[in-house]
C-alpha cells in the first residue's frame, strides 16, 4: 500500500511508490461504496450554493464577516470556537422554502459524488422554523419532504437526525423536537437524537433522561458529541447517562483505558472525523489520531465527513486521511458494512 501524508491545506500526497498512483487513498484500495453516519446539513452545502442563496435572500453578514476569508475551514483552527465562526453565516438561511430543496438537492448531489449508497442527515429544525417563520412541526415536515426528494433523484437512502443544542433550553428543544415528530406521526424519515455544541455548557439535569425516554418510547437512535474538546467525562456520561448508541468524535476517550474498554464491551460506535478533528484542534498535530487506540481497543468506529463543504472535502477524503492516520487497506473495505451495522437506519441491503 503506498504511503500517505495528510497535509493542510491541498491534497493527499503520494510520499513513496508509484508517482502516478490516484491520489484518493480510498479509491486506491477500491472502495466504490460508503455509508455516512455524522453529516451536519449546514456544514454540507457547497459554497457556490451558499453564495448563491445569500444573494437571493439579500441576507446581511454579520459585522465584521468576510466570505472570502471566514465561510471555510483549511488549516488548523486555534480552537473549536473558531473552527465554529462559519455558522455565524450557516445559521442565517434559507429563510424561503424553494432554497431549502436548492440545499438539499446540492449536498445529496456531492454524496453521491463521493460514493454515498446512505446518509444520516443532522439538521436543527427549530432554527429552520424560526427562518422560514412557521412552527417546528411545519419545519421538520419540510425537511423531510425536501431531503426525501433529493435522495429519491439520486437514488441513496437518507434517514434525519434531530439536533438538539447544549445549553439551558436544551430539554426544552428536545420536547419541542419530538412533539413536532409525534404531530406527524412518528415518520420513518427521522431515525435519531443528537446533542450538539460547545461541552463547556451545561445542560439541564434532566436532560439525559429524555434522551433515554425518547429512545426506549420511540426506538430513535442515541448519537452524542462527546470528548471532542479533550473532556473525558463526557464521553462517559454520554454513554451511562444519555444511553448512547453512537459518539460523535469521542477523541479524548482514545487516553482513557478504561473508557476504551467501556465502548468496546457495550459496542458503542465512534464516528472518527479525521479531517475535522484536526481542523478543531481536537487532535493537535503532534499527537496520532486516537483511531489507533479505538482499532487496538476493540472500540467500533466508523470514518466520517463532519461538515466538508466547510473543509471542501467529502466522505472520499476523510477515508483517505484515515488511512494516513494508521487505517489499513483491510478496513478501508470493511467501512461501508461498519457504517450499515451501526446506522440508525432500518433494512439497509
Amino acid at each position: 500500500m503506498n504511503q500517505w501524508q495528510f497535509d493542510l491545506p491541498g491534497s493527499l500526497a503520494v510520499t513513496s511508490g508509484d508517482e502516478g498512483a490516484d491520489q484518493d487513498g480510498a479509491r486506491a484500495v477500491g472502495v466504490r461504496d460508503r455509508g455516512e453516519l455524522h453529516l451536519h446539513m449546514n456544514g454540507a452545502i457547497p459554497e457556490s450554493t451558499i453564495r448563491e442563496i445569500l444573494a437571493d435572500e439579500a441576507t446581511v453578514l454579520p459585522s465584521g464577516f468576510l466570505i472570502d476569508r471566514d465561510l471555510l475551514r483549511h488549516t488548523p483552527c486555534k480552537s473549536l470556537a473558531s473552527y465554529l465562526s462559519p455558522w455565524q453565516v450557516l445559521r442565517l438561511f434559507p429563510k424561503k422554502r424553494e432554497n431549502l430543496d436548492r440545499i438539499s438537492l446540492a449536498i445529496v448531489a456531492s454524496l453521491v459524488e463521493n460514493g454515498v449508497r446512505f446518509v444520516e442527515l443532522r439538521s436543527s429544525v427549530l432554527y429552520l422554523a424560526t427562518l422560514q417563520k412557521c412552527s417546528p412541526t411545519q419545519a421538520l415536515e419540510r425537511l423531510i419532504e425536501s431531503t426525501r426528494d433529493a435522495a429519491q433523484r439520486h437514488g441513496i437512502r437518507r434517514g434525519l437526525i434531530l439536533t438538539v443544542t447544549r445549553g439551558d433550553y436544551g430539554a426544552v428543544g428536545l420536547s419541542t423536537l419530538l412533539q413536532a415528530y409525534q404531530d406527524l406521526g412518528e415518520p420513518d424519515d427521522v431515525v435519531g437524537l443528537d446533542l450538539a455544541g460547545d461541552e463547556e455548557i451545561a445542560y439541564p439535569v434532566e436532560l439525559p433522561s429524555l434522551f433515554r425516554e425518547a429512545k426506549d418510547r420511540f426506538g430513535l437512535g442515541i448519537t452524542i458529541h462527546a470528548g471532542e474538546t479533550g473532556r473525558v467525562e463526557n464521553v462517559r456520561a454520554a454513554v451511562e447517562l444519555f444511553g448512547a448508541d453512537r459518539i460523535g468524535h469521542g477523541t479524548a476517550a482514545g487516553k482513557d483505558p478504561h473508557l476504551l474498554d467501556l465502548l468496546a464491551t457495550q459496542d458503542i460506535c465512534v464516528e472518527v472525523c479525521p479531517i475535522s478533528n484536526r481542523l478543531t484542534g481536537a487532535v493537535s498535530a503532534d499527537e496520532a489520531h486516537p483511531l489507533q487506540e479505538f482499532r487496538r481497543c476493540g472500540v467500533p468506529f466508523v470514518i466520517c465527513s463532519d461538515n466538508p463543504a466547510i473543509h471542501q472535502r467529502g466522505l472520499a477524503d476523510d477515508q483517505a486521511t484515515a488511512m494516513a492516520e494508521g487505517l489499513s487497506a483491510s478496513e478501508m473495505y470493511q467501512q461501508f458494512e461498519v457504517a450499515k451495522r451501526y446506522s440508525f437506519i432500518e433494512d439497509l441491503d
